[in-house]
C-alpha cells in the first residue's frame, strides 16, 4: 500500500521492517532461551544421575541396593516434580517422590548414550527425562532422571510477553523519533514551498538551491524550466512588436501609392483600400499591446500601487488628443492574483477601451466581497452597450462601432485571460457614469495582500 505523503511511506516502511525484525528477533530469542534452559537442565539431570550411580550398590547375590543418606532430599518428597527410575537385570527402585505412579521409560536396549524426551508424568506435570545406561560391579544399570519444566516453561511465556512488550514500547519510539527527524529532514522542503509561492507573488527570480542533494535536481529543473519559459514569452513578444513594426513601413507606402491616385482609381481600388486599413488597424494594436506591456517578467505579480500608474500614464499619452482623468479607487496595497503581463495586458486592453469610448470620464475600483474574491470594475461615461451585446463582444473580432478603430479582440483576450485564473466576466450598463461598465471577479484564494 503506498500513500501519496512521503512521511507516511517512510513510516510505513520502517514499521513493517521493524515488524519483521522484531519477530524474528523475537522468535530466536525464544528458541535460544529455551536451549539454554533445557541443556542446564540437562546438565543437572546428568548431575543427578551420577549422584544416584555413587549412591547404589550390588550385593553378593546381584541384588540392587541405594543408599538414601546419598540421595537428594528433594527425590523424597511425593510429587516434587524431582523423579528417577534406577533398573538392574533383577530390581527396579523408584524415588519416593513419584509415590505409587510411574514413567514411561523407552527400551534403548544397550546403548549408553544418553536420551532425553518430554512426558507427562504425575498430576499432568511436564517431565524433561533423561535416560543413560551404567556399567557397575559388572552390572548394567539404567538410571532415569526426570524433572518437572512446567514452571520454566511459564517463565519463558512471561519473558517473552514482556520482551514483546518492549519491543512494541521501541516500536512506538522509534516511530516517534523518525517522524522528529522526518520533520526536520524535510524542512528545506517546506522552505522550498514557501520560496515557490515567493516566486508567483514575484518576490524572487527562482528557487533557491540550496537544498538537500536528493532535492537539489528537481529545484534545478524547476529554474531552469522558468528560465526557458521566461525565454520564450519575451522571445514571442518582442516578435510580436517587431512584425507589427515590420508590417508597418510597407502598409505606409501602400496608403501613399493610394494616396497618389486620381480619384477614379481610387474607387476602383476602395476595397484594398479597406483591407489595408484593417491590416493597419490590427498593427497599431498589436504595437499598443507592446507598449503597454513594456518590461515584463512571468514570475511578478501585479503590484497595484507600483504598476497601475505606469499603465495609466502610457494610455493618456497614447491619447493625448483626449482630456480624460480617471478616477482610481483602491483597496490598499493589493497583489492582483495574476501574473504581471497578463494582468497589464487585462488591464491595459479594458483601459484602451474605455479611453477610446470615454467623454471625459473613467472610474477604476477594486474591492474586496464579502467572500474575500477580489473585484475589478471600470466603468466610462461612453455610449454604452445594449444588453444583447454583451455576449457579442465577448466574441474574438466582435466590435461595437466598425466606424472606430480596433478589430474588437481585446476584451476576448480580457476573457480568456479572466477565465485562466478561474474568475469571472461580466459587462452591464453603468449607473453612474452611464456607459460600459465591466466587472471582474477572481478567486481570493489566488489574492496577495501586500
Amino acid at each position: 500500500m503506498i500513500f501519496r505523503s512521503l512521511r507516511a511511506n517512510l513510516n510505513l516502511g520502517l514499521l513493517v521492517t521493524i515488524i519483521v525484525l522484531a519477530v524474528v528477533l523475537w522468535t530466536l530469542i525464544g528458541i535460544a532461551v529455551e536451549k539454554i534452559t533445557g541443556e542446564y537442565i540437562q546438565t543437572r539431570l546428568a548431575h543427578d544421575a551420577e549422584s544416584l550411580l555413587v549412591a547404589t550398590d550390588f550385593d553378593a547375590d546381584g541384588t540392587l541396593r541405594l543408599d538414601e543418606q546419598k540421595i537428594q532430599n528433594i527425590y523424597h518428597r511425593p510429587f516434587s516434580g524431582h523423579y528417577f527410575i534406577i533398573q538392574s537385570a533383577n530390581n527396579t527402585r523408584y524415588s519416593r517422590s513419584l509415590w505409587d505412579e510411574t514413567l514411561n521409560v523407552p527400551k534403548n536396549g544397550t546403548a549408553s548414550n544418553e536420551l532425553i524426551s518430554h512426558q507427562r508424568g504425575p498430576r499432568n506435570q511436564t517431565l524433561l527425562v533423561r535416560q543413560q545406561r551404567y556399567a557397575k560391579q559388572g552390572q548394567e544399570l539404567l538410571i532415569v532422571t526426570a524433572e518437572d519444566v512446567s514452571h520454566i516453561a511459564v517463565q519463558i511465556d512471561g519473558f517473552q510477553k514482556q520482551f514483546g512488550a518492549a519491543i512494541l514500547l521501541i516500536i512506538i519510539v522509534l516511530l516517534a523519533a523518525q517522524t522528529t527527524i522526518i520533520h526536520f529532514v524535510m524542512r528545506p522542503v517546506r522552505q522550498a514551498q514557501q520560496a515557490i509561492g515567493q516566486l508567483e507573488s514575484g518576490q524572487v527570480n527562482q528557487l533557491p538551491e540550496h537544498v538537500p542533494a536528493e532535492v537539489l535536481p528537481l529545484v534545478r529543473e524547476v529554474n531552469r524550466l522558468l528560465q526557458r519559459q521566461q525565454q520564450r514569452l519575451e522571445r514571442s513578444r518582442h516578435a510580436m512588436g517587431d512584425v507589427a513594426h515590420a508590417i508597418k513601413t510597407p502598409l505606409a507606402l501602400i496608403h501613399q501609392w493610394y494616396e497618389s491616385l486620381d480619384e477614379s482609381e481610387q474607387q476602383r481600388h476602395e476595397p484594398v483600400l479597406r483591407q489595408i486599413r484593417q491590416i493597419r488597424q490590427r498593427v497599431d494594436s498589436e504595437l499598443k499591446r507592446a507598449r503597454l506591456a513594456g518590461d515584463r517578467r512571468s514570475h511578478k505579480r501585479f503590484h497595484l500601487q507600483q504598476d497601475l500608474d505606469p499603465l495609466l500614464d502610457t494610455l493618456q499619452r497614447l491619447y493625448h488628443d483626449k482630456t480624460i482623468v480617471p478616477e482610481v479607487h483602491n483597496a490598499g496595497d493589493v497583489l492582483l492574483p495574476l501574473e504581471k503581463g497578463d494582468a497589464t495586458e487585462l488591464l491595459g486592453n479594458l483601459l484602451d477601451n474605455a479611453w477610446k469610448w470615454a467623454n471625459s470620464c473613467i472610474r477604476l475600483a477594486f474591492s474586496f466581497e464579502q467572500n474575500e474574491r477580489l473585484c475589478i470594475t471600470i466603468e466610462d461615461d461612453g455610449p454604452g452597450i445594449e444588453p444583447h451585446q454583451a455576449t457579442t463582444l465577448l466574441q474574438r473580432g466582435q466590435r461595437q462601432d466598425e466606424t472606430v478603430s480596433g478589430h474588437g479582440i481585446g476584451l476576448s483576450i480580457v476573457k480568456q485571460i479572466v477565465e485562466s485564473y478561474h474568475g469571472s466576466l461580466q459587462l452591464d450598463h453603468s449607473e453612474q457614469l452611464g456607459g460600459l461598465r465591466v466587472s471582474i471577479s477572481l478567486p481570493s484564494s489566488e489574492t496577495e495582500r501586500a
